[in-house]
């Protein structure tokens, strides 16, 4: 009896080391340009304005990159006319998107901001996407780098150069240059005929489960600015913020493996090795636990420094969450990504709700138990083991 045939996998090798580790200098060097905005906005416009921006970019969290989310997985792993063709429609959908926003800047901050950011970063998206494609997620971190710096060079010069800058007119500037993008990236993708990113029901799954993913990481900035103040919530934005900069290097690590995944058909072989997976994640979460430390022996706030020591066990466990995500993405399994995170979301919004008392502090503690559990959902789905079969009798 002949033993059946392993398909053939695509071996990982160093170069998607060597590409994450572009990613992360590239990376890095843009996170550090938004850390840098972020010091400039509470230092000239104060915590409270923070606050208001914190709110403002967890309401483009839950805009953006819901709606994105079905082009950009099938960006990885479908056709090369499939993909030229929904990127046409990803372009225009973030056209729409900046038109909305631009609509409403007299009326709300959060929802102009929100939206006019949301259709920019998915045109730029657009643009990236080939790269994603390909596994580079150095020249897409190269880009939102490059982007990221214009961005906080137009609005830091406005703010430093006027006697009473207004949060408002500084996100005017923040946000202009995606109006050259849009140009830009116009000529490059259009040509083609639009398309459709798959069946209505797959269209559904994706934007649910980010969606779900989204009010999952930045629906608690929401709910905590409801239920305590601005610089409360200011306190526990910041902490997110920091810890999903370091996050990205994770999305990175797995990004690197596009290309393997999808001609491995997703099998785990063709994918991140888990050694190499867990090392990341404690490298990431104790950069966050040093940056914690480091603050209780400086001005800064106590409750910062503690919510920021809890979210380093967050920040370590996102990071590998972010690397088998990637890995679901190619083994197409949508509808499990989208349970876990509507299934989630209840449960954490709930902690948050009850731990509120303890501020930017009970956040901390509401997210790191969630995760854990998101963890241990994707870990079991990635790794168990299948049932033995019993031997014919």
């Amino acid at each position: 009896m002949t033993e059946p045939i392993e398909p053939v996998v695509p071996v990982p090798t160093s170069h998607h080391l060597v590409r994450t580790l572009w990613a992360v200098f590239w990376l890095y060097g843009g996170r550090g340009v938004g850390l840098l905005w972020t010091v400039v906005i509470i230092a000239q416009l104060g915590i409270a304005d923070y606050g208001q921006y914190g709110m403002a970019y967890a309401a483009f969290s839950l805009i953006g990159p819901p709606l994105d989310n079905p082009f950009a997985v099938r960006a990885v792993r479908e056709s090369q006319e499939r993909f030229l063709r929904e990127r046409v429609t990803r372009y225009l959908l973030g056209l729409t998107l900046m038109a909305a926003g631009a609509a409403l800047v007299e009326i709300s901050y959060i929802a102009w901001f929100g939206l006019f950011v949301a259709g920019g970063e998915i045109i730029l998206k657009a643009y990236q996407s080939h790269w994603a494609r390909d596994g580079q997620p150095q020249r897409v971190a190269q880009l939102d780098t490059i982007r990221q710096v214009a961005s906080v060079m137009c609005a830091a010069a406005y703010v430093f150069l006027v006697d009473d800058p207004t949060l408002q007119v500084a996100s005017m500037f923040l946000v202009a240059p995606y109006l050259v993008i849009a140009v830009i990236v116009g000529f490059k993708v259009l040509g083609h005929r639009p398309g459709m990113p798959g069946p209505p029901r797959l269209i559904a799954i994706l934007i649910g489960e980010m969606l779900g993913l989204a009010a999952y990481l930045q629906g608690d900035v929401l709910l905590l600015g409801w239920l305590t103040n601005d610089t409360i919530v200011g306190y526990y934005a910041l902490t997110v913020t920091v810890t999903i900069a370091i996050v990205a290097v994770g999305q990175s690590f797995g990004m690197s493996y596009n290309r393997s995944l999808r001609e491995g058909d997703g099998q785990l072989a063709a994918g991140p090795p888990l050694k190499s997976t867990l090392v990341l994640g404690a490298v990431a979460g104790l950069l966050v636990l040093i940056v914690g430390v480091v603050m209780l022996f400086t001005p800064a706030p106590t409750e910062l420094a503690l919510a920021m020591i809890i979210m380093s066990v967050f920040c370590g466990m996102r990071t590998i969450t972010s690397v088998f995500q990637a890995v679901l993405y190619l083994q197409r399994r949508d509808t499990t990504r989208l349970v876990a995170n509507i299934s989630l979301l209840p449960v954490k919004l709930g902690l948050v709700a009850l731990l509120a008392v303890a501020g930017a502090v009970g956040a901390a503690i509401a997210t790191v138990i969630a995760d854990a559990l998101l963890l241990a959902i994707y870990a079991y789905v990635l790794y168990r083991k299948p049932p033995a079969r019993k031997a014919p009798q």
